[in-house]
């Protein structure tokens, strides 16, 4: 029986019953020497803690040959005030830490870095979102690089110092990797990327594929048309989509030379209104059905028919500008031109899902502002801000503006597209329209509080300009509903004024 479980046993058992002390390595006898003249309490406690610092100190590193430690390079940047650390170790215990990406960008903004000693919680903070690690780097002086460097979960840098982790890494230290590659080499990154892809199974083949977004060009479209034929339905839709956001790809043209006999515009009526005539497409062959035509897909098109699903598939593939420039309409008038036609619900689909991928704010304004078009577009299609959010800032803060005087904030359904558009502005909300939501805010507070703005009350409030927060906290009713809203206004109020006094 080890020492260790000697002093177990003993606690166990009491010193009065168990007249052996744990034995000690040699060296160790010495030093508790002078707790016999104690008693036997004092000598099995000197003995027990004895043993526990021997075991500690005995304990061998998880990797061997280890490389001689580098020294850290000297702080140029002073260090933030006494308070400013106070604020810190709070966001980084988990309170009000909603607050922490701002609070870093100013404390780099001001040429301030966080002290040694709050380092590793702020380390342990990045490790989630590659996004919190630039921000850490920015305020965290010269250390936290050599610090993160000495652990492989803070290691930001691993794809250059470590690259043998592509190949023995955890999926998310691989993906971290392949995200960096893509981001400074996105031909190296796709070139990795295939040299394993055969041996890795279909969820992180669909996880990498994903990373292809980034910096996604005609140079990936080789890969993307080999992963048309991968084993995995989802790769194979994934790779269908990314190619679908290349215009200038082989499989747009073969998307396109499917629609352009579906679609003629004919004079008609009375008046002569333009309108569509629209053939619907034939059955899927294998060349369709390769490009990731589903006549009986799930989700968004599976209420539809088979060939009506297809028409819209087609369409969602389709360069928006094609329509354009082949009818000599705008946005607007296409969707004009579209009315009262029986497959109207379909092209409109597609229309919906070109322009997400596109990422066209004019289609984007055009279809917001014909209702009557988009109120038969499936809602799984339609997440919220997935149209909103690509329009220009200005256009954006019009409709939330608008939307915030017709709806107020009480509109569960009206307010989720809302949040997506206050949530996409990068920093925060312009100041009009700050200050309309905060009127808005303390009304529904001092009547009833719904539980959706519950949920959103930290978020919102990371959205208030600096400037705002001094009169943010004014006039809210006294038993105040929106408390959390209020505590971290209050919060980052008292943090950003003890920043700007470093």
């Amino acid at each position: 029986m080890s020492a260790w479980k000697d002093c177990v046993t003993a606690a166990l058992l009491g010193t009065g019953r168990d007249p052996a002390m744990p034995g000690l390595p040699t060296a160790l006898e010495p030093a508790v020497a002078p707790a016999k003249k104690l008693g036997r309490e004092a000598e099995f406690l000197t003995r027990a803690g004895a043993l526990a610092w021997w075991r500690r100190a005995g304990w061998k590193p998880s990797v061997d040959n280890i490389a001689p430690v580098v020294s850290a390079t000297g702080e140029t940047l002073p260090c933030v005030r006494l308070a400013c650390m106070a604020h810190l170790r709070v966001m980084l215990g988990g309170h009000c830490a909603e607050a922490l990406p701002e609070w870093l960008g100013e404390a780099a903004r001001r040429r301030r870095r966080i002290p040694p000693e709050l380092l590793p919680a702020l380390l342990d903070w990045t490790r989630q979102r590659r996004e919190r690690m630039e921000l850490a780097m920015a305020a965290g002086g010269a250390r936290v690089r050599w610090l993160a460097a000495q652990n492989p979960e803070w290691d930001f840098t691993a794809a250059d110092n470590h690259p043998e982790r592509w190949e023995t890494g955890s999926r998310e230290q691989r993906a971290a990797i392949l995200c960096r590659w893509r981001g400074a080499d996105p031909e190296q990154a796709r070139a990795k990327l295939e040299a394993v892809w055969s041996d890795e199974p279909a969820a992180v083949r669909l996880a990498f594929l994903c990373m292809l977004k980034n910096g996604l060009s005609l140079d990936d479209e080789l890969f993307l048309e080999r992963a048309l034929d991968d084993r995995g339905k989802e790769v194979r839709a994934m790779a269908a989509n990314l190619l679908a956001c290349l215009p200038g790809s082989e499989f747009v043209a073969r998307m396109t030379a499917r629609a352009v006999p579906l679609f003629a515009c004919k004079k008609g009526g009375v008046l002569g209104r333009a309108a569509f005539d629209i053939t619907l497409p034939g059955v899927a062959d294998a060349a369709a059905q390769r490009d990731g035509l589903d006549p009986k897909p799930a989700g968004a098109y599976r209420a539809f028919g088979e060939k009506a699903a297809l028409l819209a598939q087609i369409v969602a593939a389709v360069p928006l500008t094609h329509w354009q420039q082949t009818f000599g309409q705008e946005p607007a008038a296409l969707l004009k031109t579209l009315e009262k036609n029986d497959f109207a619900r379909a092209v409109t689909c597609g229309w919906v899902q070109a322009a997400i991928r596109q990422s066209d704010a004019a289609w984007a304004q055009a279809l917001l502002q014909t209702p009557a078009a988009m109120q038969d577009v499936p809602a799984e299609l339609l997440r919220p801000g997935a149209l909103s959010c690509l329009l220009p800032e200005a256009a954006r803060v019009t409709l939330l503006k608008e939307m915030i005087r017709r709806h107020g904030l009480g509109d569960r359904d009206a307010w989720h597209e809302m949040e997506a558009m206050i949530v996409s502005f990068p920093d925060h909300l312009p100041v009009p329209l700050a200050q309309d939501l905060l009127r808005e805010l303390r009304m529904v507070a001092g009547v009833e509080f719904p539980l959706h703005l519950r949920y959103s009350q930290t978020r919102l409030a990371t959205k208030i300009p600096p400037k705002l927060l001094p009169f943010a906290l004014d006039d809210w009713p006294e038993i105040n509903p929106a408390a959390d809203f209020v505590a971290l206004l209050a919060f980052r109020r008292d943090a950003l004024a003890a920043l700007a006094q470093s």
